[in-house]
């Protein structure tokens, strides 16, 4: 009686060893879950240079801001003062044509739009006709500029300009003076264009197909398809009050309201593989309960060993160094499904061959086929964002369940009926 009690105590104490085995090696094994995170971090920062330097021989993302117009009187202390025309209407037409410009591995959409800006100021002065009237240009990377813009203010022939500050007599008493600006400008990534006039209608096109439309205003119109997209904001003075938020060195700065297009590139493969890590942890420990169900169920006294399921985790982890790889080489999906295939075949070729050795098939396929509906799961859950912790709860519920269906005739204590 004795020893059968023994026996039974020494055939609890096993169980809940290997159990504290396997959550042990599973702690472990969130060291090189991290070491991933910083391969992906290490990839994203590599990218961000290959961006940079393109960035350095084309142009930069590109802000288009609204034209202004000024002119410089004295007062009675003889100190110069500006004077700026109100900008009335405004009107800002830029038309995208991208390309895929390669820098190494890496993929960066850039651009070259055309950018037409008109509209007239308000000229509550009087005769301007002794006045030098400064107009300004403005745009963030005047690198970008392909050739010289095209001026035309107040219905005059339109002048080719050498910089972005452009002064001329006008001659005009005229309330209202009408201004338009042509000029063709590369950028890469995204283009923002600035409100400013009392009435402000911004249009934007291009042949790209996975524009995200982000700034302070979604657009009033728009339209995109499988080739191009076209987008048009329409925004009263009333609605821009003034933007105020802190510039590098912390002091507070007024800011311009603006439209923005950033042109996406499909699918990031950094960020998906990132978002798929997140469940690595899951993925392992489910699949060490997959093995260690198969110890306590297993008729024929089957053992894995705390080395076997390091060996396990390894091959469940370098799916995550695969999908790195291969993705920035070809589509995130399939790269995926690539990835994954190569570790099912691993993980079957390992439990069949040598954890089972030869003679529990069925398990190897019933384990290797879990693997892949996890997978498959995760898979889902990557394309779910909205509702992926919805997804995600009642995966887990159905999993639980699952584990307690399998261990239901389990005799933790080994006792006899």
């Amino acid at each position: 009686m004795e020893e059968k009690i023994k026996q039974n105590t020494s055939n609890i104490d096993t169980k809940m060893t290997k159990l504290i085995t396997i959550i042990i090696t599973s702690i472990l094994l969130l060291i090189p879950i991290a070491f991933m995170h910083g391969i992906i971090e290490s990839r994203i920062n590599y990218k961000n240079e290959a961006v940079r330097k393109i960035a350095q021989s084309w142009a930069n993302e590109q802000l288009i801001g609204t034209p202004s117009m000024s002119f410089t009187t004295q007062n009675a202390k003889k100190e110069e003062v500006v004077n700026d025309l109100e900008l009335n209407n405004y009107e800002t037409n830029v038309v995208i044509k991208t390309e895929i410009r390669k820098k190494g591995i890496f993929k960066v959409p850039v651009y070259t739009a055309q950018v037409t800006q008109k509209g007239d100021f308000k000229n509550k002065y009087g005769d301007l006709s002794n006045k030098q009237i400064t107009t300004k240009i403005q745009v963030r990377d005047t690198r970008g500029f392909v050739k010289e813009p095209g001026l035309k203010i107040n219905n005059t022939p339109e002048v080719k300009i050498q910089d972005v500050i452009y002064t001329t007599n006008l001659k005009t008493n005229a309330k209202i003076i009408p201004f338009e600006i042509n000029y063709k400008i590369r950028g890469l990534n995204s283009i923002d264009v600035a409100f400013g006039g009392i009435n402000n209608n911004i249009n934007i096109q291009g042949n790209w197909k996975d524009p995200e439309f982000k700034g302070d205003y979604l657009p009033t119109k728009r339209k995109v398809t499988q080739k191009n997209f076209n987008a048009t904001w329409s925004v009263p003075k009333i609605a821009l009050k003034n933007k105020i938020q802190n510039d590098a060195l912390g002091d507070l700065i007024e800011t311009p309201f603006i439209a923005s297009v950033s042109l996406l590139v499909p699918v990031d493969n950094y960020s998906m593989t990132e978002r798929s890590l997140k469940y690595g942890f899951l993925l392992l420990i489910l699949t060490f309960l997959g093995y260690f169900i198969y110890e306590v169920t297993s008729q024929e006294n089957k053992r894995v060993h705390p080395i076997q399921y390091c060996l396990l985790g390894a091959a469940i982890l370098i799916f995550y160094l695969l999908l790195i790889s291969i993705s920035e080489l070809i589509a995130f999906n399939l790269a995926y499904s690539i990835s994954a295939l190569m570790v099912m075949s691993l993980i079957f070729g390992y439990t069949y061959f040598v954890i089972t050795k030869k003679q529990s098939i069925g398990f190897s396929i019933g384990i290797t086929s879990l693997i892949g509906l996890l997978y498959l799961y995760f898979f889902i859950l990557l394309q779910l964002q909205d509702i992926a912790l919805l997804a995600g709860s009642i995966g887990v519920f159905i999993i639980i369940a699952a584990i307690m269906y399998f261990t239901r005739n389990v005799n933790w204590y080994n006792e006899n009926n």
